[in-house]
């Protein structure tokens, strides 16, 4: 009976001891949105304005990416099309200069 009744009091004390520390942080966290009500409520009302932004950004990032695309098409295209006309050159003047070999 006695060693239940000291767990209870340890248990109790300890119960005590941490509540006395969440009261204690939360009693920081307070203090600090007190402090900081002014930034945060200025921040806050910026939030609109600032995701707009972004997705503008986002947008243009996406049609800049997509015209990216196309021109790299273009310059793949007219890359192999340079490629097979350098290739016609390089058998014509083999035609030419190296008949006989």
């Amino acid at each position: 009976m006695t060693i239940g009744f000291l767990i209870a009091v340890t248990i109790g004390i300890y119960l005590i001891y941490v509540l006395r520390k969440i009261a204690l942080i939360l009693d920081d966290v307070k203090r600090i949105l007190n402090v900081s009500e002014i930034s945060l409520t200025e921040t806050i009302s910026l939030l609109p304005a600032v995701l707009e932004n972004v997705n503008q950004i986002a947008a243009s990032v996406k049609e800049t990416a997509s015209q990216a695309n196309d021109v790299i098409d273009d310059v793949k295209v007219e890359w192999e099309t340079l490629i097979i006309y350098a290739k016609a050159v390089v058998e014509i003047v083999r035609a030419i200069f190296f008949k006989g070999k």
